[in-house]
């Protein structure tokens, strides 16, 4: 099985030189979905995603320089880009921890930049079919395994790809057994963590509704999706996937559809409940009673309001006198490794501002949490004429908040990059077709009426606009005529 993903991963790097873009998109995807434990050994950087996202560059090479020029007419974007690569760059000189190369790899090129590639990648929304159509079957194999590990209890394709691996918390259990003794059961399919196998099937879900909503793909197809995507979201385990792909949809429908009040009304009072359940005691342990009448043990256990507030309190305990830039990114894991009972308070930091204010501090905390405002308010300035497009990266980014909120970030940032890098050119993409338009039409009143010195300079604006675009190029060499 290792022999069988080592393969698919080099043909998938080698088929980066020879697909067109929107199909380098969606081997970018399938890796997020189906590669991320998969190593290649002998090679530099060695991890799946990591070598398809440099093939990808490689393949696009020459077409770099353009694309970066493309990236200045996306102030938003690019923002959000300096922001992130000045809390890198912070960290690094804060931290006695982790070095530049380190984070230049692991927070940079292969996480945040994702956003970029995809950008880069697609060309309008249409270019999300070929995405959706390889996402199907990804979602066929990521099913499979997983099933296959709850009517097993072991991830046996975990266990091939990490083979001699063991967990740092439970030593001498092979990654993929680790959830074997839990009296939960708990679902890895193909991931190390079944959080991260609850939230690609949440985040997917969510790209196939806004497919099928928008015609991009069949009924038998996105019934297939919704299969596959809600089974792993209900047997990943995880409470806080089910929470936030819930509030996710919801977000998604109030976003881009004009709902009834009665619906609304439905809609606001679930998000309540789910919300009262995650942060009020008296109620998840009035819900864990009814809930656990149909479970085999009776006693449901798992992160709680407590736990989170104990490692709140734990988190200010340790970052006393570095409240500001925090104890340096990478604290956790070296202190983990080197004196555990020293951190046995944290619980291994179950979230991601948790994570911030113990590694980087409040200015960390308020960087991270500037990044994706900016994002966010990109698809509110376009919502107006865009709820669909608006409504799917809104609801993206709200899945994303919620999950690593609750429980920390894992593997979720990589998958959330891609996806909102594609909604950010598909809405990009309608602003140039609108703009070509809107010129066209005031050459028609222009060459029907006497030209106003007004009329002349809107259109020489217009002009100069498009061309900005043309000189950018657009990342499928699409062209208009004037």
């Amino acid at each position: 099985m290792k022999i069988i993903a080592i393969i698919v991963t080099l043909v998938c790097c080698g088929l980066m030189f020879y697909l067109k873009r929107e199909w380098k998109a969606a081997l970018l995807v399938m890796g997020a979905m189906t590669l991320t434990l998969v190593n290649i050994p002998g090679i530099p950087l060695r991890n799946a995603n990591y070598l398809l996202q440099v093939a990808f560059l490689l393949s696009e090479w020459r077409d770099i320089p353009r694309y970066f020029n493309r990236l200045r007419y996306t102030p938003y974007l690019w923002i959000s880009l300096l922001i992130v690569c000045f809390s890198a760059l912070l960290a690094v000189l804060t931290s006695p921890y982790t070095g530049i190369k380190e984070t230049l790899k692991s927070e940079l090129l292969f996480k945040y930049f994702a956003i970029v590639y995809a950008f880069w990648s697609i060309k309008d929304e249409k270019s999300l079919k070929p995405i959706l159509r390889i996402s199907i079957y990804c979602l066929i194999v990521l099913t499979f395994f997983g099933v296959l590990n709850y009517m097993t209890k072991s991830a046996m394709f975990v266990n091939a790809v990490t083979e001699g691996l063991t967990s740092n918390i439970y030593e001498g259990i092979a990654l993929g057994d680790v959830y074997n003794e839990s009296e939960r059961i708990r679902t890895q399919s193909m991931f190390q963590y079944p959080f991260d196998y609850g939230y690609i099937c949440s985040a997917i879900l969510l790209l196939h509704l806004h497919g099928w909503y928008r015609h991009l793909e069949s009924k038998r197809a996105f019934i297939i999706a919704l299969v596959c995507c809600s089974l792993g979201i209900l047997i990943c385990g995880c409470r806080t996937v089910w929470m936030s792909a819930a509030l996710s949809i919801a977000c998604y429908y109030m976003w881009a559809f004009q709902l009834s009040r009665n619906v609304m009304y439905g809609i606001v009072a679930m998000i309540l409940m789910i919300l009262s359940y995650h942060t009020i005691p008296a109620v998840e342990e009035k819900v864990n009673q009814v809930t656990d009448i149909f479970a085999e043990n009776r006693e449901t256990e798992g992160s709680s309001i407590e736990l989170r507030m104990s490692q709140y309190g734990y988190v200010l305990i340790h970052a006393q006198g570095h409240e500001w830039l925090g104890l340096g990114k990478g604290y956790w894991e070296h202190i983990y490794a080197k004196d555990r009972e020293s951190i046995r308070g944290l619980y291994g930091v179950e979230s991601v501002i948790l994570q911030n204010l113990l590694e980087r501090g409040i200015i960390g905390l308020v960087l991270w949490a500037a990044f994706y405002t900016v994002i966010f308010i990109y698809f509110c300035r376009n919502r107006k004429r865009r709820k669909k497009l608006t409504g799917l990266g809104v609801s993206i980014l709200s899945l994303y908040l919620f999950f690593s909120i609750g429980t920390g970030e894992l593997g979720s940032v990589y998958p959330t990059m891609l996806l909102l890098g594609f909604v950010i050119k598909a809405i990009e993409y309608q602003k140039l077709k609108k703009l070509y338009k809107l010129l066209v039409r005031l050459k028609q009143i222009r060459s029907g009426s006497s030209s106003s010195s007004l009329l002349r300079q809107k259109i020489l604006r217009l002009r100069l606009a498009l061309s900005r675009h043309r000189l950018a190029g657009n990342s499928n060499n699409t062209s208009y005529k004037r």
